[in-house]
């Protein structure tokens, strides 16, 4: 969830635009930027960072 709403503002992006290219509603994008993580299971974080080209590595410790 950081490096989504770390990637959105170094873009300088409006809610709206990022909502486009993650392809999820402005309100989603809001609660990315607001870090409200009850709201979204890991695929959905994982998908909406394949999006904008951030790999994703799963380990268990």
């Amino acid at each position: 969830m950081d490096e989504l709403s770390t990637w959105i503002a170094e873009h300088h992006l409006k809610q709206s635009q990022a909502a486009e290219i993650l392809m999820v509603s402005r309100p989603r994008v809001s609660d990315v930027v607001n870090r409200k993580t009850a709201k979204f299971t890991l695929d959905t974080l994982v998908e909406m960072l394949s999006r904008i080209g951030k790999p994703v590595k799963l380990a268990m410790d």
